[in-house]
């Protein structure tokens, strides 16, 4: 009884630090692009555009994007083909319920993604763009059964905020890495070859103030330099399909 208790314990502690996130920390992170005006992708799974609709209608409402995962965080490969699919259409059956729209992109969870996973989201028919490839510093497009998508890569491994999460890399470390990933990019900018740098953010983490402190430290840095563009994917991606990269 009481190693159940104890682990009842140490799951509800995880349970609370998630829901800090909801209850706290996206109207932290909301605050701080509103202070900064830049709209954001965010990126939620059906089952979590459900059970908190005004969070998502106020983020909707401030002109922030909505994409989608799967329907409860589940990973693809686990999934028949069927099910990847019912996953899908669950997803955005929920997004039209509650945001009247449909997501505009898609990322499986843990970008682990299946074969079938192109095929689907070009069958559900309303993603413009997909962010499941790690393999390009640049947006680029790729046509599935006849339908051209733009695949805008989620991020490079360690260059989010989930690499400060039990870790032993602090904000600090992350802000740094960050910058220098900046730096380079930019750089390369400036020789003729403009690159694209995605930042990406849980609210139960960067909601907490000392790692949100950081992200306010990078954008003030990167706003600091000319020519930079705060884009959402959506918008990245129609101009990826525009240009025909």
């Amino acid at each position: 009884l009481d190693e159940s208790l104890a682990k009842m314990k140490a799951y509800m502690a995880a349970v609370t630090e998630r829901e800090y996130g909801d209850r706290v920390g996206i109207w932290r992170i909301l605050d701080l692009f509103d202070r900064h005006q830049l709209k954001v992708t965010f990126l939620m799974n059906g089952l979590k555009v459900e059970q908190f609709p005004d969070i998502c209608r106020e983020a909707r409402d401030r002109g922030h994007e909505f994409s989608s995962e799967s329907y409860e965080h589940e990973y693809s490969y686990m999934y028949t083909r069927d099910e990847e699919r019912e996953s899908i259409q669950k997803t955005i059956a929920a997004f039209e319920k509650v945001l009247g729209q449909k997501p505009t992109g898609y990322l499986s969870p843990g970008h682990a993604s299946t074969p079938h996973t192109p095929e689907l989201i070009a069958e559900a028919g309303c993603f413009t763009w997909w962010a499941d490839p790690l393999n390009s510093d640049v947006p680029y497009t790729i046509e599935v059964k006849g339908k051209k998508i733009a695949v805008v890569p989620y991020n490079v491994p360690g260059c989010n905020d989930y690499s400060t999460y039990g870790t032993g890399r602090t904000p600090r470390d992350l802000l740094q890495i960050m910058k220098d990933q900046f730096d380079y990019l930019y750089w390369e900018g400036e020789q003729g070859s403009p690159k694209y740098f995605a930042f990406n953010l849980h609210p139960f983490i960067t909601g907490v103030p000392y790692r949100a402190k950081i992200v306010d430290e990078f954008i003030k840095y990167a706003k600091g330099h000319p020519d930079v563009w705060f884009a959402k994917r959506i918008e990245i991606a129609e101009w990826t399909l525009k240009k025909g990269f």
